[in-house]
């Protein structure tokens, strides 16, 4: 069976960080699949109060009540989470149709690597042993994409979204898939 293959976007607009924790992994001691939904819905909640809307409320500037549904979702996962790594959860909106759009997420780590440790020749002491790294570089650990549908919370059913919420997402009615990593 092939694997999926999400695409991963140069740029995200909105950027949510959160420790792994304890509740978070799974028998083998590393990150759960099914909280990694848990964490891009923490980072979801939190990319649209910064744009100023919420999952039960999209258009708080209009007198129309509008929720979210999430129609699907692809999880790609590509390395492991472990205990109190801190994540970076990047999040953006790469697509959008009449009644809903599409969210991308990447959640990747910090990775240490190389030694900048001390040693004291003369006392025969080592400093920082193991502790000072020489520099960073990022480990993917997952690419998640959803498909979010916006309804009334009055008859479930789907709701046109105006312009004026997707220019404020980013997707305006000339959005280019430019954002794509080719």
């Amino acid at each position: 069976m092939p694997r999926i293959n999400i695409q991963q976007l140069n740029n995200y607009a909105h950027l949510f960080k959160r420790q792994v924790r304890t509740t978070d992994l799974n028998y083998s001691s590393h990150l759960d699949h099914a909280n990694v939904l848990k964490i891009i819905h923490d980072a979801r909640v939190e990319c649209f109060r910064e744009l100023g809307f919420s999952e039960k409320n999209l258009l708080p500037k209009s007198n129309k009540l509008v929720q979210i549904v999430i129609g699907d979702l692809q999880a790609q996962y590509l390395n492991e989470g472990e205990l109190f790594e801190e994540l970076l959860i990047e999040t953006d909106f790469i697509e959008r149709s009449r009644c809903g759009f599409r969210m991308t997420h990447r959640i990747k780590s910090l990775k240490p690597f190389g030694s900048l440790d001390q040693f004291d020749n003369n006392s025969n002491n080592n400093k920082h042993k193991g502790e000072n790294a020489a520099g960073t570089t990022f480990k993917n650990i997952a690419l998640v994409e959803i498909g979010v549908i916006a309804i009334s919370p009055i008859d479930n059913k789907p709701v046109e979204l105006p312009d004026y919420f997707f220019k404020t997402v980013g997707l305006n009615k000339n959005f280019e898939i430019s954002k794509i990593k080719l």
